[in-house]
């Protein structure tokens, strides 16, 4: 073999390895992008929060209050809060078509101071479990301890129905019976 030869040879294997190692170089910047979009997904839904509180802390007149919290940059949709009192069997539901970023929603609870004490409030069971739909259209659970969770879409993920204002991308009955079992069960 002459040494020109050669020479093509070591340049053909070298220009395909340097193809190979920018193809591989963009094949991981495309995962890292990815990740990214979702760690920042992730962070605007750990800005949506709610929990049950006095209502002269809001400037309200009601005793109890449930206030929903968007820190994020983005909207939220179809927020929809569950939550029981460990002396009553009735399940309350809250929901908000919208909540804006950077925006508290704050709403009135079916009852007041005398139904319902303080301890009874805060306990553990009384805390709001949630769901919603983040601006990507991701749906976004909180369990009743707090815990964010990505609620698992089925089927293909739709756009919310505009003209009935219903997300029919998300079914939260299954959510709405565990809880109203849960509840049931603190109470036993």
């Amino acid at each position: 073999m002459s040494s020109q030869t050669l020479a093509q040879w070591v340049s053909a294997i070298g220009s395909a390895g340097s193809l190979l190692g920018f193809a591989a170089y963009v094949w991981i910047m495309l995962l890292n992008r990815k990740d990214s979009v979702e760690v920042r997904q992730e962070q605007q839904a750990q800005g949506v929060t709610a929990w049950l509180d006095d209502g002269e802390r809001h400037e309200r007149d009601e005793d109890y209050v449930l206030c929903v919290h968007n820190g994020g940059d983005s909207p939220v949709f179809n927020v929809r809060c569950l939550f029981s009192l460990p002396s009553s069997d009735d399940q309350h539901a809250v929901e908000l078509a919208l909540l804006p970023p950077a925006h508290d929603a704050v709403r009135s609870l079916p009852f007041g101071s005398d139904e319902v004490s303080r301890e009874e409030l805060y306990s553990a069971p009384a805390v709001p479990e949630m769901r919603f739909t983040d601006s990507h259209g991701t749906h976004w659970g909180r369990d009743g301890h707090g815990q964010l969770h990505r609620v698992e879409n089925r089927g293909v993920r739709r756009r919310p129905d505009h003209r009935s204002g219903e997300d029919t991308g998300r079914d939260d009955s299954d959510w709405e019976t565990a809880h109203r079992e849960r509840a049931g069960a603190t109470q036993s």
